[in-house]
């Protein structure tokens, strides 16, 4: 009796694994046709160029004070000024330093601020086209593969247009999306 019982369930496994459902979504499509990504990247655009000038500044204001200290610094300088000017130079290169680590920093926050909000909304929708459908798994395509996962498209299903439609991506927003991204490629030419 066990054997016949163990034998129905060795049967049975593969039939309920069929009935299974297994969907894929491409992640980096999702996320940049949202308009929310749009902006957020405009913003951090635009900080990341405030940081850089800032920077910039700094080392010009840096340079002018090596170019001061090479045009006015000789060995008639008397020994204190001398030294109090390559501190200077000194304390500028750490002050260099320090703002180099703190504007990555800060971008890094006001990424991580901005984006956070962006994710679990697409974790969100993904949950939800997940239950909605009876979903076993939902992959994101490009993870799976820059992770050495195949993924069978006869056996999974491509639900991106459902997480876009879940999230309220348009045709317009995904046209946005692909000029940005042309626009992006021919900026790094």
């Amino acid at each position: 009796m066990i054997k016949k019982i163990l034998l129905l369930l060795f049967c049975a496994a593969p039939l309920s694994m069929m009935a299974q459902k297994f969907a894929c979504f491409d992640y980096q499509s999702v996320v940049q046709a949202l308009p929310a990504y749009m902006t957020a990247m405009d913003e951090l655009q635009t900080i990341a160029a405030n940081y850089e000038k800032d920077f910039a500044d700094m080392q010009r204001e840096y340079q002018n004070k090596v170019e001061k200290y090479k045009n006015e610094v000789n060995e008639n300088t008397p020994e204190n000024i001398r030294t109090r000017r390559q501190q200077e130079i000194v304390d500028m290169e750490n002050r260099l330093q320090q703002a180099y680590e703190d504007n990555n920093k800060a971008l890094q926050t006001e990424q991580q601020k901005r984006m956070q909000p962006i994710i679990l909304r697409v974790q969100e929708a993904v949950t939800a086209v997940a239950k909605e459908g009876n979903y076993v798994y939902i992959v994101d395509k490009t993870a799976a593969q820059s992770s050495g996962l195949f993924l069978n498209d006869a056996l999974n299903e491509d639900v991106t247009p459902t997480i876009k439609k879940r999230l309220g991506i348009t045709a317009a927003d995904e046209a946005k999306a692909q000029q940005r991204l042309r626009e992006a490629e021919a900026g790094k030419k």
